[in-house]
């Protein structure tokens, strides 16, 4: 299928990117581990908390995995 764990280069097949949160999608995607990036433009300035990266199997969502929060400092 041309998709690869560790591989960085078009991944997802679909993308919504939205004001208060991003989504990639696969139909299929093999065991392993997997990067998606994506840029933030600041609108104002202070602290802010980054929630958890969430994946799960669309239609079996007991099926799911997540990262740690982060936080986010704009000067």
């Amino acid at each position: 299928y041309g998709c690869r764990p560790y591989s960085t280069i078009g991944w997802p097949e679909h993308e919504n990117l939205r004001d208060e949160r991003v989504e990639a999608f696969r139909s299929l995607l093999w065991p392993g581990v997997y990067e998606w990036s994506y840029i933030m433009r600041a609108t104002c300035a202070g602290i802010f908390v980054i929630p958890p990266a969430k994946a799960e199997e669309m239609y079996s969502p007991e099926n799911f995995g997540r990262c740690g929060t982060e936080r986010a400092i704009i000067e």
